[in-house]
């Protein structure tokens, strides 16, 4: 029984090493020998300024830009494994940002989108493919790093996420190209029997901070993955099933993100029995680490109960941070279409995609998207959740009261408080 344990404990950590573990040739540089804590790495940065100075050509130095942010983020690696300094963590961080912030200037010089010139169409290509690695770097180096430099690192990823998405749309401006190129570079990358889910973990992260014209591509791209890994699921057995839980509970990455992979999952599974529990014992997992991410940051995060084994087993839980990122609670919502019946006149509910994008119907109930709302004959009142009512009419809003004739205020003449879809405002009579 031992040897059996300890075989199957090697195949999951052969699993996660696929996707989590990206080499200097990945990114085809070097290894890194120099480092920025030696006296004589400012060596290093005069080479590359000169590199710079001498390179003709905007894609020629954008070019030089890339493999610079290559190897810096390859530096902080080495740093992070050699000692783990924060001071020079830090410093080290700041660098990779920097370089970050360089790509992104130099990419706003370039006038010409890859569909007009062959050049900037192979270095969009290539530059998808060592930002999708970059982000497992990133998303490993935050498990690695001291508790006082997470938030810097975590910083350091939303930061490359954000230029990642600007960079891709001032190079290519066509949804489909986008779609295309993130999708081919993710089936083309090593990685594990999951690394279905690792992708979707990126491409939720990538949709929040890409800009509003390249949001449908990263949908797309994010549907087509889902559907992946939900073929996946459906095929595995127990054993596949038991060793997926402990790649998800070992798995580095945001494990907010994952949790939606999984809520996902859920109510797309919900006649799999066996696979909906094990599915609800991964929720627990990562519920757990997020609870620990919070104590982390325990001088501003207050602390949070954590919610029943049986909680929302109906429906999704929804993570609710306050503006210092804390996590505050989580929150159970019943999407609508859980009332759906599969009949022949509802066909198409197995084609809406259960990726959470919620709308808030007419009807005042909350749609894990606009396909489950359009299948419901459902006209969509708002984007996002529905929220709660403070009013139906304007008798349940309570009026101002100004005081006596000699004191009303100009604010108080000729204003009423309203019911305005729900809540109660000021408006002029």
């Amino acid at each position: 029984m031992g040897l059996t344990a300890l075989a199957q404990e090697t195949t999951v950590e052969e699993e996660i090493k696929l996707d989590e573990e990206v080499e200097p040739g990945d990114l085809e540089i070097k290894e890194p020998k120099l480092l920025s804590d030696n006296p004589f790495y400012f060596l290093k940065e005069w080479e590359r300024g000169i590199m710079s100075f001498f390179a003709f050509g905007r894609i020629k130095k954008l070019e030089l830009e890339q493999k610079f942010a290559n190897e810096k983020l390859m530096e902080l690696k080495a740093l992070v494994e050699k000692n783990g300094d924060p001071k020079i963590l830090e410093k080290a961080i700041e660098k990779y940002k920097r370089a970050l912030e360089k790509i992104r200037t130099r990419a706003q010089n370039i006038k010409q989108k890859a569909e007009e010139n062959k050049e900037v169409e192979e270095f969009f290509n290539k530059f998808a493919r060592h930002q999708l690695l970059h982000q497992r770097v990133i998303q490993k180096l935050e498990n690695q790093v001291p508790s006082e430099v997470f938030e810097k690192i975590e910083a350091a990823r939303k930061k490359h996420l954000e230029n990642f998405g600007e960079v891709m749309t001032i190079l290519e401006d066509r949804t489909e190209k986008i779609k295309e190129n993130l999708e081919e570079n993710m089936n083309e990358m090593k990685g594990s029997k999951y690394k279905n889910f690792k992708n979707l973990e990126i491409l939720i992260g990538l949709e929040e901070k890409i800009p509003e014209q390249a949001k449908e591509a990263i949908r797309k791209a994010q549907e087509n993955a889902f559907e992946r890994l939900q073929d996946d699921l459906e095929k595995m057995s127990l054993e596949d099933q038991e060793e997926f839980k402990e790649y998800i509970d070992k798995i580095s990455g945001d494990k907010e993100k994952q949790l939606e992979i999984l809520e996902n999952l859920r109510l797309e599974t919900r006649e799999q029995i066996q696979l909906r529990e094990k599915i609800n014992e991964m929720r627990e997992g990562i519920i757990e680490r997020v609870q620990q991410k919070n104590q982390e940051r325990a001088m501003v995060c207050p602390e949070i109960n954590r919610p029943a084994p049986d909680f929302c087993s109906e429906g999704r839980i929804i993570i609710e941070k306050d503006e210092n990122g804390c996590v505050v609670f989580f929150k159970c919502i019943i999407p609508a279409e859980i009332e759906i019946p599969t009949t022949p006149s509802t066909e198409l509910k197995p084609f809406c995609i259960n990726l959470w994008d919620p709308v808030c119907g007419t009807n005042g109930k909350t749609y894990s998207n606009n396909c489950y709302a359009k299948i419901s004959n459902v006209e969509i009142a708002y984007k996002g959740e529905c929220q709660e009512k403070e009013c139906e009419t304007d008798a349940d809003c309570p009026q101002l009261r100004c005081g006596p004739a000699e004191t009303i205020s100009a604010r108080c003449m000729g204003v009423k408080t309203k019911c305005v879809k729900g809540k109660c405002q000021i408006v002029e009579e």
